[in-house]
């Protein structure tokens, strides 16, 4: 039964012009709204795009068909598409300037401007998708902030010369006070010669040099034949800011594709799940597998996909990423199939005790790990030579992560925790190539 303070909103979904398929409406979103929670979402497929050769469902749990479904909570991969931490606090910001006191689900889905928006999604409030639609929310909704990447060269000109402080400098770029930037972490939209990138920022609670650990983290897992987006760290006085490209973007649009974004260069869209989307909220990185293991693509991809994941565990192991929940790996869709994406949100833990957010065939306890990646092979399918050959090359990248750190302006100070952390598991897994 609805109660009296239910609202309704309806959404209508499009999808951008991507690698795989064209632009144009994927269907409408009723979503029921009591106090800040969805409670009940009905969706329907739009009939032309069901009749689409390339349609596919755009949601685990939205398969392509005719009729609406409901369900009790926003599909996964609108969540995905949604506001993080970072950005619902901006946007919480905005509505109580409007005396708004509560962020609904659906203020964190349309709060974050289009061209900033993880995947190819697209939204808008007419059902009219013709010339003029206007998307939401637009770049002048400024969530997140859009900067250029000369705006973070001239900070770091201005602390060097002494102008400002660095916190003032990060604070006066994202347009937020210092009250704003406590409590998640700030980032930013950056553009750079018309491509998309993503600026991770310091936050002030920040225990140890996370930034720059981040940063050492992607280095260590391209050297160790995963696949990562290219990385860079801008200095801001005494603080690092983490640069990296968008891998939901990618080339130039056909010049004939009407609905790309002011100062969106022209960059194609690429759909994306997280894997906790994919997985239906698993728990377990056997649930990754049995989403790979379920793709429409060939044998050899899937296989190929199989022993991707088993070293991006491998190399998560190696460095002690204990953060490593399903929402921090993700699947792109190329060649009408899901497929991982780069190695993303990676970072050393410094507590060598803390369990690891997701399982390895049932397994938490980090000590527990290294005969966890021995089993999980072996339920992957991969041969003994095979995971012995990965996990020399992962152990061979983890090893230089003295010298990457040092590369990157990481304090020394900041390395005895971390080579504890790095070590210990580094020599529980040596033991395996015994």
């Amino acid at each position: 039964m609805v109660t009296p303070s239910a609202t309704t909103q309806r959404v209508w979904v499009d999808a951008a012009a991507t690698p795989d398929a064209a632009p144009g409406p994927i269907g409408w979103m009723d979503v029921v709204t009591v106090a800040e929670k969805a409670v009940g979402v009905t969706f329907a497929y739009d009939p032309a795009y069901r009749a689409r050769p390339d349609a596919y469902a755009v949601s685990p749990e939205l398969p392509v068909k005719a009729g609406s479904r409901d369900l009790g909570s926003m599909p996964g991969a609108f969540v995905d598409a949604s506001a993080d931490s970072w950005g619902q606090k901006l946007i919480r910001r905005q509505l109580r300037a409007g005396g708004v006191t509560m962020l609904s689900d659906v203020d964190a889905l349309l709060g974050i401007s289009d061209e900033a928006r993880t995947g190819a999604f697209r939204f808008r409030q007419q059902t009219d998708a013709g010339a003029g639609t206007t998307y939401l929310a637009e770049r002048a909704a400024r969530v997140p902030v859009t900067l250029d990447l000369r705006d973070l060269r001239a900070a770091a000109d201005r602390t060097r010369a002494g102008k400002t402080s660095s916190e003032d400098a990060i604070a006066e770029l994202l347009d937020a006070g210092t009250a704003v930037l406590g409590g998640a972490r700030p980032k930013a939209l950056v553009r750079r010669k018309g491509r998309a990138l993503l600026a991770k920022f310091p936050a002030p609670d920040d225990e140890h040099d996370a930034i720059r650990w981040e940063a050492v983290s992607l280095h260590l897992a391209h050297a160790a034949g995963l696949a990562t987006s290219r990385v860079r760290t801008v200095e801001i006085g005494k603080h690092a800011v983490l640069v990296v490209d968008r891998f939901d973007r990618v080339g130039k649009a056909d010049a004939a594709a009407q609905d790309l974004p002011t100062g969106g260069a022209g960059e194609l869209r690429i759909p994306y799940w997280s894997a906790r989307t994919a997985t239906g909220d698993g728990r377990d990185y056997l649930d990754v597998a049995r989403v790979i293991l379920e793709m429409k693509a060939p044998r050899d991809v899937v296989r190929a996909q199989l022993r991707d994941l088993w070293r991006r565990v491998a190399f998560a192991v190696a460095v002690h990423c204990t953060d490593d929940h399903l929402r921090n790996l993700g699947f792109l869709r190329r060649d009408a199939a899901w497929r991982l994406c780069p190695v993303f949100d990676i970072e050393p833990d410094p507590v060598q005790e803390r369990p690891r957010s997701t399982a390895i065939v049932g397994v938490v306890d980090p000590d527990d790990a290294p005969a966890a990646l021995v089993a999980f092979a072996g339920e992957l399918g991969i041969k003994r030579s095979s995971w012995q050959r990965s996990l020399t090359q992962v152990l061979a990248a983890v090893e230089s992560w003295p010298e990457v750190a040092r590369r990157v302006g990481l304090a020394e100070s900041e390395f005895a925790a971390m080579d504890a952390a790095i070590g210990h598991r580094r020599d529980g897994l040596r033991a395996l190539l015994g």
